[in-house]
């Protein structure tokens, strides 16, 4: 049994393999800059302005130190893929429930394919939920393991569950589900609450420490919770909205989505088994704060605020089935028993064959494995991975290589839109710790210096970039398009007619080059 799950998982991960030849995501990029700017000294924040919390922007300088690549972005997706299986396996084996464990660890990699997804999920991966599966997982295994070196354990999962809030602050509630597991586990004591909250205290501090240094501790805040906090309760009208999202979307996701059909039908089986152990909650509690984690993001329903809770998922199908079949439970099997099971095996076969789109799986490995055989040019490769409302590969690539070829290195270039991935092709700086366009847009701060019209205008004034890009549709209905809101905006339009003129460009942009 075990050679036959440890080939499967091979085959499972070698499935993958082919999306290391993917670009960068839109969102990717964002972080991608981020991190190229700390490891030419800079700042996130102050130099170099995004909502998302630090860790993300730390771990993409890191990876982009290691391979300056945009396959650096799916590898890191993969490994962490990797992470979480094993991980499973060892949370199964720490439960002694090893069988849970490997069912858990094999639909994980088979069912959080993002190659399932539009795009071939190249918005999914490396995003800041692939970090924080990678560490509540971690979390959990450390907490249900031997009492032997107790103390060290909780102390290591308050470390992983801090370093998951700093990826994002609303995966804070994993730190809570991790006390609830310790209660349903019958080990919960005021030393391990101890324990637990000074190990999830040790990496917030030290990256506020960093900042701290600097005194930009406020630019910190305002990005990462004033700006978030206005982020999400955009889209709710009230609490009461709040709690209907929070109900809903669970279903909802499970209709397009196998790992959440299978894994909700695990909760529920699991709280009938939970009568008998209340061990069998441990998933379902994990499940619920992926979904309280979710919802604090907002309505919006972005693919990658899904991502965490896929490990959580996988173990409450994976412990179900394995509770199901004759023998897993304490109760003994029997004829009876066995043709149920094998019964429920065969409809959870049907509903995932029913739910994911496996003709989407084939073309996007095969498209991806044709790339990297040298059977498809770069043109067509990057202009699958174009999403036609907000971002495009291909005039990303196509707008960096202009910037590159028509500046030096040491000129600055700017880009008015949502497509940061221009600065990664170019090898160029941003005239503006601005990079991207919305927060400028939604008028975030605009009353305080430097933020804004004002700030924006004032960085531009400052850096005189060599060549302006404006993208024409990325943000709109949500806010104005980047293109619209710019030429619109006398102080912004006026600057910009007067020092620059339309030159050729990448479909998709306004592109001004200095005069």
């Amino acid at each position: 049994m075990t050679r036959i799950c440890l080939a499967l998982a091979g085959a499972l991960l070698i499935a993958r393999l082919p999306s290391l030849v993917q670009p960068m995501g839109a969102d990717q990029s964002l972080y991608a800059y981020v991190g190229d700017r700390i490891l030419h000294g800079e700042l996130p924040y102050r130099d170099a302005w995004d909502q998302k919390p630090p860790a993300i922007h730390y771990t993409y300088a890191a990876m982009r130190a290691v391979w300056p690549h945009d396959a650096v972005v799916a590898l890191a997706d993969l490994l962490a893929a990797i992470a979480c299986a094993w991980l499973l396996l060892k949370l199964g084996s720490a439960l002694n429930a090893r069988v849970a464990g490997a069912a858990a660890a094999l639909l994980f990699l088979f069912l959080s394919n993002p190659a399932f997804t539009r795009l071939a999920g190249v918005r999914l991966r490396g995003q800041c939920e692939t970090f924080i599966a990678v560490a509540v997982t971690g979390a959990f295994v450390l907490l249900a393991g031997q009492q032997n070196r107790r103390g060290a354990r909780v102390v290591g999962a308050g470390i992983l569950f801090g370093i998951a809030f700093c990826f994002k602050y609303n995966a804070a509630v994993y730190a809570a589900a991790g006390v609830v597991a310790l209660w349903l586990w019958k080990r919960l004591t005021l030393g391990d609450l101890f324990r637990l909250s000074a190990g999830f205290c040790i990496p917030v501090v030290l990256l506020l420490s960093v900042f701290a240094a600097v005194r930009s501790l406020d630019t910190l805040y305002d990005a990462t919770i004033m700006y978030n906090l206005r982020y999400s309760g955009e889209t709710y009208a009230g609490a009461a909205d709040f709690v209907r999202y929070l109900v809903q979307f669970p279903v909802q996701y499970a209709r397009v989505d196998a790992l959440w059909t299978l894994g909700g039908a695990g909760c529920l089986l699991l709280l009938a088994f939970a009568v008998r152990d209340r061990t069998a909650l441990v998933p379902v509690v994990w499940v619920a704060a992926a979904c309280l984690s979710i919802a604090i993001n907002g309505s919006r329903g972005l693919p990658q605020y899904f991502v965490q809770a896929a490990p959580a998922l996988a173990l409450a199908a994976g412990w179900a089935g394995a509770l199901l079949w004759p023998g897993g439970g304490r109760t003994g099997g029997g004829p009876v028993r066995r043709r149920v099971a094998v019964a429920m095996i065969v409809a959870a076969a049907i509903a995932v064959w029913r739910v994911n789109d496996f003709s989407k799986l084939l073309s996007n490995t095969v498209h991806d494995t044709r790339y990297a055989v040298g059977r498809i040019s770069l043109s067509e490769h990057m202009a699958r991975y174009s999403d036609e409302r907000k971002y495009s590969s291909l005039a990303a690539y196509e707008l960096g290589s202009l910037m590159r070829s028509a500046t030096q290195p040491d000129d600055r270039v700017y880009v008015f839109g949502f497509t940061s991935a221009a600065y990664i092709y170019a090898g160029r700086a941003s005239a503006s710790r601005f990079f991207w366009s919305r927060p400028v847009i939604a008028g975030f701060n605009a009353e305080k210096p430097g933020y804004g019209v004002g700030g924006l205008l004032e960085d531009l004034e400052r850096t005189s970039p060599a060549i302006v890009a404006l993208q024409r549709r990325d943000w709109a209905p949500d806010v104005q398009d980047s293109a619209q809101f710019f030429m619109s905006t006398p102080p912004l339009a006026d600057w910009l007619r007067s020092h620059y003129e339309l030159t050729n460009g990448p479909d998709g942009f306004d592109t001004w080059k200095r005069r």
